[in-house]
């Protein structure tokens, strides 16, 4: 996971492209809130991070659902001070709910995540790999500007649940905490 995308995540990018084009194309060019909407949504945090954050988005009636994909390097401020270049590729399935029709106003969500990261402990120039499965739980609010196009103010929070907890170092341990997160999204549906 460098600071620019690979072959492979520009292939998984790539991919996700497609599948939501060819979902975009079969969608028709009305849909009312009673049948399925497609689109997906840009982070602006990861990018500001050395990454991306991308999301295939399905939904109906009130209910919506999201495949993420996502990789950055954690700024310094949300790493352990005794740790450097804490790097993560992100897998996501989330659900959301919404308090109003059309996909806009409030909602709450929660989904289950795997984090594949790898860090460096700054004493010794160790690098070392773990994996967690993360809950999340967040919500935000929807603001559409367009037909098609809407921000997203969200905040949430990343709660570890199984796979590794802490990593241990000659010198420290480093530990994968529950961690809030809040950010803003563009969006894009159909």
């Amino acid at each position: 996971m460098g600071r620019t995308l690979g072959v492979a995540q520009w292939r998984n990018v790539k991919l996700l492209a497609a599948i939501l084009a060819v979902a975009l194309c079969c969608t028709g060019e009305a849909i009312s809130d009673n049948k399925w909407t497609f689109g997906t949504e840009f982070d602006l945090l990861p990018f500001l991070n050395h990454g991306y954050y991308v999301s295939a988005v399905v939904g109906k009636g009130r209910l919506r659902g999201r495949l993420v994909r996502t990789e950055l390097t954690t700024p310094s401020f949300a790493t352990d001070d005794a740790f450097d270049d804490n790097k993560l590729a992100i897998w996501g399935a989330v659900v959301d709910v919404f308090f109003k029709d059309g996909f806009s106003a409030w909602w709450v969500g929660s989904g289950f995540e795997r984090w594949n990261g790898d860090v460096t402990e700054k004493a010794s120039d160790v690098r070392e790999s773990y994996q967690t499965n993360l809950f999340t739980l967040g919500g935000g609010y929807a603001w559409k500007f367009s037909k098609h196009v809407y921000l997203n103010p969200w905040a949430g929070v990343h709660i570890p649940i199984g796979g590794d907890r802490s990593v241990t170092f000659p010198s420290s341990t480093f530990e994968i905490k529950t961690k809030p997160e809040a950010s803003l999204k563009l969006g894009i549906e159909f």
